[in-house]
């Protein structure tokens, strides 16, 4: 009898070590779009940058040319890219990076995982940089999150993509 209820407490650990995060409650204290826009509002004024950046209500996101990049084609789902790209939290910290090193041998829907990097890469040409700014609300909410540092929850961030080169389609 006591071995079995030590085999049942070790099977009901094992189940709940397995769980995938899918598996957990959703979360109940996100932040609504609203006060994300407060916060990062309130963040580009204190930075002086608000007069750059543009907010994209489709989107729910916030993002600012830094340079367009050389002439007029921009890539498309079937354009192969190289590009480099940071995110951070709103403080400076970094929290992820990549680099598509060149020659542009990926396909821009191959980066599907990340729907920030097509919208980001779409609006610039070869050469370009651009910066978003994502509300927590439209990307992990109240998750915490690893990356190369901890995602808090809740967090607003702040990435930067630039287009080091591209195939227009294949």
């Amino acid at each position: 009898m006591k071995g079995t209820i030590l085999v049942l407490f070790f099977m009901a650990g094992l189940a709940a070590g397995c769980s995938k995060p899918e598996d957990r409650s959703a979360c109940t204290n996100s932040l609504t779009l609203g006060q994300d826009r407060h916060i990062i509002d309130s963040f580009l004024q204190k930075n002086g940058d608000a007069a750059l950046y543009t907010f994209d209500p489709q989107a729910s996101v916030y993002f600012y040319i830094e340079h367009p990049g050389t002439g007029t084609t921009k890539p498309t789902i079937d354009s192969l890219v190289s590009f480099r790209y940071s995110g951070r939290l709103m403080n400076g910290t970094i929290v992820d990076s990549l680099t598509v090193k060149q020659p542009p041998t990926a396909p821009l829907r191959s980066f599907s995982e990340g729907v920030y990097v097509t919208y980001a890469l779409s609006k610039i040409s070869k050469g370009g940089k651009i910066r978003l700014v994502i509300p927590s609300s439209s990307q992990f909410g109240c998750l915490e999150m690893t990356g190369v540092n901890p995602v808090p929850a809740n967090s607003q961030l702040v990435y930067e993509y630039e287009l080091t080169d591209m195939i227009p389609s294949y």
